[in-house]
């Protein structure tokens, strides 16, 4: 007799955030037990609604999906036009993203300046990968956020982001000019979230 095993579905995933960033103090142990979550959910049933797979013509579209009502975690879809990215950017907070259709180019930059200087930066890159679908990557503050994600392909990316919190703006930078800049964000749609 043949028993149905339920898929790991969107609740399920939202139900262990809850849990993980209740219990675990540490972002680097958040990360790390977020981004197997993040594995079982991209290995499951597809989750996103059409509102938030949505693309922008004019630049990549962030969908905000979740809000946890205390404020401990958030979730955005992005979708990624071809040719679609960001500029070299860090976040402020620790984070994890999944691939869910496509694939993402991913650069990592480290800062060789000490910070001290305002509106300065000098950065390297430390690494370049293409991630395709299922791959799952993390932001860590300070040492491990300053990246860039664009879309190399000719069809629609789509991927998902847990964050520590929301984000309206962080810093953006320039490689040639040895700078940076606050940029601002904001959301295509907003759908499932929780108050």
């Amino acid at each position: 007799m043949k028993t149905q095993v339920d898929r790991y579905c969107f609740q399920d995933f939202i139900t262990d955030l809850e849990l993980i960033t209740t219990v675990e103090r540490e972002d680097a142990g958040k990360i790390k037990k977020i981004a197997r979550k993040m594995r079982l959910l991209l290995n499951g049933e597809p989750f996103l609604t059409e509102a938030e797979v949505q693309p922008n013509p004019e630049r990549y579209a962030r969908h905000l999906v979740h809000v946890d009502r205390e404020r401990r975690f958030i979730v955005v879809s992005l979708v990624w036009g071809p040719g679609q990215g960001t500029p070299i950017h860090d976040h402020a907070t620790w984070g994890v993203a999944g691939i869910v259709q496509g694939e993402l180019r991913i650069a990592n930059y480290y800062r060789l300046d000490d910070g001290r200087k305002p509106g300065y930066a000098e950065l390297r890159e430390a690494s370049a990968i293409v991630a395709p679908a299922g791959l799952v990557s993390y932001v860590l503050p300070p040492n491990e956020e300053i990246h860039l994600m664009e879309n190399p392909t000719e069809s629609t990316t789509v991927s998902l982001h847990v964050y520590g919190r929301e984000i309206f703006e962080c810093n953006m930078y320039d490689l040639q000019e040895r700078s940076y800049k606050r940029w601002q964000l904001g959301y295509q749609n907003v759908s499932k979230i929780e108050r």
